[in-house]
């Protein structure tokens, strides 16, 4: 593996594309004419700022709070239905473009991003968001009626393509719980493609992606991909290997009619007609619990070798750290409205929030002079205490969200600097493989539960 010795950059990206914010503030983002007038107190640039402000609490006193921060004016006053009056007329692709163009401005101009072998190591995956368990948020978000035999929770599902080795949210969506993880991540590809040079892209999926569609996908986008396999997929070549005693081999797997039939993408399917068939490369490897791990990818022997796949597959599991900080960190779960355009709001904003913690979590750990503390069983390693760097974020966006260079540029090394100090110690334990329930179906949070804030 390559390691790239960092120097401090994401805070020069991110202080110059919060900079430009103001370009945001843009009437092609208002679904509505006359929505919004200059002299509206609730404005379009208020509008737009206030999901990322948006401390999850006790809606009256967010909102005004928030206000009174940007008017100056302690008198005034809005309610919080109000407010979603109007943020129903905010298009949430703002906060999606404003992803995209820092996403596209880290990974096309820093050069101080850690790979494999040049390949950026990336991971999709999907879980499940609770939201407002109210009739409109139900039908505005597909979630199914209930009935005598069976109960559906107020579920969303939410997907993302994650670098594995630097944290950062690529691509993500939010939609129906009906939508299938096969359809977003063939999206993901999509979307990704738009951004980064895909030649240079490895992206991992477990076992609930093992799909001919999304191989293939992969391949027509001159890209890489690594599954774990099922015992049942590519059956007879897996019997073969067994038979032969061999744990990395690469067959001819024939497109018939019956995988193509079960492919979502059209045009797909008029390639896997044409081309017949796809080489996939099957590895075997054991870990350490003595069972045995199937991988089915498209990289060369001479790009990977069985056991680095592993190591690969292994550090997939990063995503799953996204999901807890979106979670049980930035509480995205605490949706400030029950409409359809209000919950991506929130969503969105909450991934951009979360890339610019990262950024800023990266330059912060760069100064840590605390060294690792090694036991026979663990390393505990220093890092940055989440929690604190979240709750400076949220109290330095008002600084933040000007066209302040220089200010923009203060702000983040003083957050970078209680990063460096504010620690917290994490045990890295021997890696292990256990299967996540992808099937939660409960409400976890009363309707009226509130976070205790930053």
């Amino acid at each position: 593996m390559r390691i790239v010795v960092f120097r401090v950059v994401f805070e020069y990206v991110f202080s110059n594309f919060l900079a430009s914010f103001n370009n945001f503030v843009d009437e092609k983002y208002i679904l509505s004419d006359n929505a919004f007038v200059r002299s509206d107190k609730w404005s379009l640039e208020t509008a737009i700022k206030f999901p990322l402000f948006n401390r999850k609490k006790t809606k009256f006193n967010e909102v005004n709070r928030y206000l009174r921060s940007q008017t100056g004016d302690y008198s005034m006053k809005i309610t919080g239905s109000g407010v979603c009056d109007r943020m129903q007329y905010i298009n949430p692709k703002v906060y999606i473009d404003m992803n995209d163009g820092v996403i596209m401005e880290i990974y096309n101009n820093v050069e101080e991003i850690e790979t494999f072998k040049g390949f950026h190591v990336f991971a999709t995956d999907g879980s499940y968001v609770e939201i407002p368990n109210h009739p409109q948020a139900r039908e505005e978000m597909g979630v199914p009626s209930n009935n005598e035999v069976e109960t559906f929770a107020a579920n969303a599902r939410i997907s993302c393509t994650v670098d594995t080795k630097m944290d950062f949210v690529i691509s993500s969506t939010i939609e129906n719980q009906t939508v299938d993880e096969i359809t977003l991540a063939l999206r993901h590809l999509d979307d990704v493609k738009n951004k980064i040079n895909m030649n240079n892209v490895i992206t991992c999926y477990d076992r609930y992606y093992n799909s001919t569609e999304i191989m293939l996908k992969t391949e027509t986008l001159n890209s890489y991909y690594l599954i774990r396999g099922k015992t049942n997929t590519f059956k007879k070549q897996q019997q073969k290997m067994d038979n032969d005693k061999k744990t990395d081999e690469t067959f001819d797997i024939s497109l018939n009619n019956a995988k193509i039939k079960k492919f979502h993408d059209e045009e797909l399917k008029k390639i896997a007609r044409k081309q017949k068939s796809i080489q996939v490369r099957i590895v075997k490897v054991k870990l350490k619990t003595g069972q045995t791990e199937i991988l089915f990818t498209n990289l060369p022997k001479e790009i990977a070798t069985p056991e680095e796949l592993k190591q690969l597959y292994g550090e997939r599991w990063k995503i799953e750290t996204d999901y807890d900080r979106l979670k049980n960190k930035l509480y995205i779960e605490k949706f400030s409205g029950r409409r359809r355009t209000i919950i991506e709001q929130d969503f969105y904003s909450h991934i951009f929030l979360l890339n610019l913690l990262i950024g800023i979590k990266h330059d912060a750990e760069l100064k840590i002079t605390r060294k690792p503390k090694e036991t026979a069983k663990y390393t505990y390693k220093y890092h940055s205490n989440i929690n604190t760097l979240i709750g400076e974020i949220k109290d330095q966006l008002p600084r933040l969200l000007t066209d302040n260079q220089d200010e923009i540029q203060k702000v983040i090394k003083e957050i970078m600097e209680i990063g460096s100090k504010e620690l917290v110690a994490t045990k890295i334990p021997p890696q292990t493989h256990t299967e996540r329930d992808k099937k939660r179906n409960w409400n976890k949070n009363c309707k009226t539960s509130k976070s205790q804030g930053f």
